[in-house]
């Protein structure tokens, strides 16, 4: 099925276009010279999603992306239950980072030269949103059917909460926003591919790894957002790794001896990960946010990238990466910067 898509862009956008065409999209383009013309463009024609550009007034626009974003959400005449997607070039996108009153209007925001590079990545992520919005509506927002669980005793009674009032508020803006960054995009009773093998010990780019993967496929996350995000329910790893280990806690053991009883089990041949360059511990529970790659969080530093809610689990940087990428530190804890600002005056001496 081919999804229409309003791509709203004051300049020329014969690549972009070009890329979602390429993918499958049908795309019409709007350039914003004219307010009310653009409004018109949207409430007349039946579109599945909207792209815009940050900057629109380049030209003889009038009007950046979050008004027209605001506009959309409103509930009225312009009201469109579709996802709206802010791309744009890396040097605007640090202005609508500090534009909190545009943070929670758009489904994804990414850059231009991401989407270029990846455009098969991020259009099945568009694709994804399209529909999930659809069975949000379909479903009439039920959460049992759309995460495909048999109840939500497992849910954390706050999410349940969240996700009740966008329910009644008949929102699937912000239910669909709710799962996919509180559940899909984050560590905690999910987890993604690269967590799945830190926590198992795993060096994922092992042959047998994928054979794993299907071993491990009842424990796939089914539920809406779920055909361009691999995740898994880490309660039924557990509950795996307990009946194949004999009840061996999995936290405390070290990667080589959770490999082993993986290989044993199974009859596969991974091979346990490595600690990241100035670590030791390969008792793993985490990943560094930057480099991807299995870290004890005994050994890392709490990166406050984002507030998180009580579901989720923090992320961390690995001692390499906050040496290595100096941009980093300001996540950071003021504690945690001097002891890595100390650990690198004296590995200069």
């Amino acid at each position: 099925m081919s999804y229409k898509i309003l791509y709203i862009e004051d300049l020329p956008t014969g690549s972009i276009q070009n890329d979602l065409e390429r993918c499958g999209f049908e795309v019409a383009v709007n350039n914003a010279d004219d307010f009310n013309d653009t409004l018109s463009d949207i409430v007349d024609n039946e579109y599945d999603a909207f792209i815009m550009d940050f900057r629109l007034t380049a030209n003889t626009g009038r009007v950046d992306a979050p008004t027209f974003a605001s506009t959309i959400r409103t509930n009225g005449g312009n009201h469109k239950k579709c996802p709206i997607i802010l791309i744009s070039s890396e040097e605007n996108l640090p202005e609508f980072n500090n534009d909190f009153t545009s943070q929670d209007l758009f489904d994804m925001v990414i850059s231009k030269t991401k989407f270029r590079t990846c455009c098969q990545k991020y259009s099945k992520i568009i694709i994804d949103l399209i529909e999930s919005y659809r069975s949000i509506i379909l479903e009439s927002y039920n959460t049992t059917k759309l995460l495909n669980i048999e109840n939500t005793d497992y849910l954390d009674y706050r999410l349940i909460e969240i996700l009740d009032t966008f329910s009644k508020q008949k929102n699937p803006y912000g239910y669909c926003r709710t799962i996919f960054y509180s559940l899909i995009r984050s560590i905690g009773i999910l987890v993604g591919e690269d967590v799945l093998a830190a926590r198992l010990g795993i060096e994922k780019s092992c042959e047998d790894f994928n054979i794993l993967k299907e071993k491990l496929e009842s424990c796939k996350y089914r539920g809406i957002l779920s055909k361009a995000y691999d995740r898994w329910w880490f309660d039924q790893i557990l509950a795996m790794w307990k009946e194949i280990s004999g009840g061996k806690s999995l936290r405390r053991m070290k990667a080589a001896d959770r490999v082993d009883i993986i290989n044993n089990f199974w009859s596969l041949h991974l091979q346990p990960a490595k600690p990241i360059k100035f670590a030791s511990s390969s008792t793993f529970w985490t990943i560094c946010s930057k480099e991807l790659k299995p870290l004890d969080p005994n050994e890392g530093y709490i990166y406050n990238n984002k507030v998180i809610d009580v579901w989720q689990e923090p992320e961390y940087i690995s001692l390499y990466s906050a040496l290595e990428y100096p941009e980093l530190l300001e996540k950071l804890s003021p504690m945690d910067r001097k002891e890595i600002f100390e650990i690198g005056k004296n590995a200069r001496v």
